[in-house]
């Protein structure tokens, strides 16, 4: 066993059996294989809708760019998603836009940016046979120029009505809906590597502990 197995093995007698495996159930339906970036949004139960959506969708990842506007959440919609999540934060800069995309394609991923233009693909026809991260902006203007410029490839969704765009959280939803049960259906390996999923599952645990460094202490102690 690992170290990490081991707390895990330790740990898990601290918490009940029917919440250790709904932790392993639903850690296998993590993927990092598709990620969700946001750029500069200014509406918290947006932003929370966001996050809740990636969590019941098993997104582990999302990129929050903190522009001109700061990350805050609405409790009542997030519903506690964001506990679940890893949250990447950019908002060293005025402008952390180029940032946060050059670091998402340093760990892989492909650029998606979502917006209506001529050269856009549709929403069933976009590309993920590789890591792909999916591009959102802010909810009067849409993505920044260099948002756009730094994208790889661009989307859109299908719309029929007069109205000339969907809430952000909604076109959120409606794209990573489409492309991760297009993932989950395919032979792409999408699931979580072995030595991540265990971490995740430690980290999950934890957190599901009201004091679960005391108790890591005593794991330690015993060990000696």
């Amino acid at each position: 066993m690992t170290e990490v197995e081991q707390q895990i093995a330790y740990l898990k007698d601290y918490i009940s059996p029917n919440r250790y495996e709904r932790i392993v159930e639903v850690s296998e339906h993590r993927t990092n294989y598709l990620t969700v970036v946001v750029e500069n949004l200014y509406q918290s139960h947006n932003m929370s809708a966001v996050l809740r959506t990636a969590e019941c969708l098993g997104i582990q990842n999302v990129h929050i760019i903190e522009n001109k506007f700061k990350y805050q959440l609405s409790k009542e919609v997030s519903m506690g998603a964001d506990k679940w999540l890893n949250l990447h934060r950019y908002n060293a800069k005025e402008d952390n836009t180029e940032d946060c995309i050059n670091k998402v394609k340093s760990l892989g991923y492909k650029v998606v940016a979502t917006m209506p233009a001529e050269k856009d693909s549709m929403l069933n026809e976009v590309d993920i046979s590789t890591p792909t991260a999916f591009l959102f902006g802010t909810e009067l203007l849409g993505l920044s120029p260099k948002a756009i410029a730094l994208a790889d490839e661009f989307v859109k969704i299908p719309m029929y009505g007069f109205t000339e765009s969907y809430n952000i959280s909604v076109s959120m939803a409606l794209t990573m809906m489409n492309v991760t049960e297009r993932m989950r259906h395919s032979d792409i390996n999408w699931r979580l590597p072995k030595d991540e999923l265990s971490a995740l599952q430690l980290e999950w645990i934890k957190k599901s502990l009201k004091d679960p460094e005391g108790i890591l202490s005593r794991y330690e102690s015993e060990k000696r």
